[in-house]
């Protein structure tokens, strides 16, 4: 006999797995989040203890020690390291500037000027009486342009890529005197003569004319592997090395990050400084020498930061003839008749340099690591002693 069926009600003994889910997260959120906000605040409390902003508590005293004798040095190697690195590479961008760069590109630009006066001593030479020939102004001029590629070549402002185009230009400027002396040669043949003339300032300039009488240099707008002649190359190098002088005679990321670790890094070092130095007077009744020894270096940096200022300045004054009136010396226009501009322009840049101070303020980069590193080292051994002398004192109580 079969027994009837039982009918099955709502189960209300308990909610589905989703239910219980979301009970679950309701309860844990909770404390997740109280758990955090106290894991914080300890964090908080921690780094402003060891940041040298929290009070000191009572009977807390070889803490403080103990903890400002690990933060103070540390702070110190890092203020002075940071603004080492951060000095160090603005003034190094200063000499790289004022003794490679920027005379670099002064010799580009004479070489380049040399040139076309070499040019138009050799058109008039060759057009005169076949007796007279080429003479000691054009051999001059090409030796002059030819020393001046070389002062470039020695310089440390080239890279790998801007040192083979100056070969190339090196290299162009010798197939071009050849083929002037051929022309000088060959005056017997004034057709070839003017022919290799021609040639030679094909390969010097762009020419607008296609006969020796008409033939002229103009402006090119010839730009990387299209610059063929020696002009265009000079150009796309000069280009090439005042983008590089302007990186350098800019503040740059490096340089500024660096500057801004070290100014915070400095002003939690004096606040650490100026609060143990309190401390000591209060609970001990002591003066730190070398802790108040500590603090004077950090007075001198705004000094730094006057020169850095200074010398930035001097930068920026050279970048500005460098980019302004360097880069619009027509050589065409140069003659002997009158004052050499780059002449002027030399002594501008080397001016904007001395006003600066480049040098002097640059001197000081190698001492301000190791007065940190000194700082740190009287600032640790001074902690370190007083917090071994509280320890060792029985009745240390009454310091309290």
């Amino acid at each position: 006999m079969n027994s009837p069926a039982r009918s099955v009600g709502p189960d209300t003994t308990g909610g589905t797995d989703s239910d219980i889910g979301k009970d679950f997260g309701k309860g844990i959120g909770p404390v997740v989040a109280q758990a955090i906000g106290e894991w914080l605040k300890d964090a908080g409390g921690v780094l402003r203890r060891y940041l040298c902003l929290a009070p000191v508590s009572e009977g807390r005293t070889a803490d403080f020690l103990r903890d400002r004798l690990v933060v103070l040095p540390l702070l110190t190697v890092i203020a002075f390291g940071a603004l080492s690195m951060s000095y160090g590479g603005v003034h190094g961008d200063s000499a790289h500037v004022s003794e490679e760069s920027a005379p670099a590109l002064v010799d580009l630009t004479r070489a380049e000027v040399s040139l076309a006066q070499a040019q138009k001593e050799a058109e008039s030479a060759l057009s005169g009486p076949s007796l007279v020939g080429l003479d000691q102004n054009y051999r001059g001029l090409i030796t002059r342009a030819t020393q001046n590629l070389n002062k470039v070549a020695q310089t440390g402002a080239l890279n790998a890529a801007q040192r083979q185009s100056l070969q190339v230009v090196s290299g162009l400027v010798i197939d071009y005197n050849d083929y002037v002396g051929r022309a000088d040669r060959s005056r017997a043949d004034s057709t070839l003569s003017s022919a290799y003339l021609l040639y030679a300032l094909s390969m010097l300039c762009e020419t607008t004319g296609s006969t020796p009488q008409t033939a002229r240099c103009t402006e090119s707008t010839a730009r990387g592997y299209e610059a063929t002649t020696i002009q265009d190359r000079i150009g796309s190098l000069e280009r090439s090395l005042r983008a590089d002088l302007a990186d350098e005679a800019g503040w740059g990321t490096g340089p500024m990050i660096l500057a801004a670790v070290a100014g915070v890094a400095c002003v939690l070092l004096a606040v650490g400084l100026l609060r143990t130095l309190n401390f000591l007077r209060i609970r001990f009744r002591l003066l730190s020498l070398p802790l108040a020894g500590a603090v004077l270096p950090l007075l001198v940096l705004p000094v730094l930061v006057l020169g850095t200022v200074q010398t930035h300045q001097g930068q920026t004054a050279v970048r500005q003839t460098v980019e302004g009136a360097l880069a619009r010396v027509d050589p065409a226009s140069v003659t002997p008749a009158v004052p050499d501009p780059i002449d002027t322009l030399q002594r501008s840049i080397d001016g904007s340099m001395h006003r600066a101070h480049s040098e002097r303020w640059a001197a000081v980069t190698g001492f301000i690591l190791p007065v940190g590193l000194l700082s740190a080292t009287a600032t640790g051994w001074a902690l370190l002693a007083y917090r071994r002398d509280y320890v060792r004192v029985p009745g240390r109580e009454e310091f309290h």
